[in-house]
């Protein structure tokens, strides 16, 4: 009987181990979250922000095709783009990371899908400033610019 209960005691021990080391994994997870989101809250709100007050702006970048746009206007869309990108890239790794469901991602991926898919701003992908698998994740979409 004793020898039953000594069991029962190591399984027990053994069950909430296992069970502290999956919620470690995940609070891990959840600060590796945390960490890219306020970063690209960081990076978004500076690219962003020269914006502010120029509404006439943000709707003519907006309505007019990239190459009839002026050099300022060119560059103000090239930040717009790049928040885009910024915010699209994050929800990859939330995807990846387990922190974005299927739902959500099937709408982000086709807005990746357009954006990769607009030619006349695909100079605007600078590779060496993206993160390695999200780089791969566009090299692997349809291209249409090619």
């Amino acid at each position: 009987m004793e020898r039953i209960i000594n069991m029962i005691g190591v399984l027990s021990v053994v069950g909430s181990l296992f069970f502290v080391a999956i919620e470690l994994r995940q609070s891990q997870q959840i600060a590796l979250a945390d960490q890219v989101q306020a970063r690209t809250n960081q990076g978004l709100a500076r690219n962003l922000i020269f914006l502010e007050g120029q509404w006439e702006l943000g709707h003519k970048i907006n309505t007019t095709p990239y190459i009839d746009l002026t050099e300022p206007e060119k560059w103000a869309s090239e930040q717009l783009y790049a928040w885009q990108k910024e915010m699209e890239q994050n929800s990859f790794y939330q995807y990846r990371a387990g922190l974005l469901d299927e739902e959500h991602w099937m709408v982000v991926s086709e807005r990746i899908k357009v954006q990769w898919n607009n030619c006349s701003i695909r100079h605007t992908y600078d590779f060496t400033q993206l993160e390695l698998s999200y780089a791969d994740y566009l090299k692997s979409l349809d291209d249409s610019c090619v």
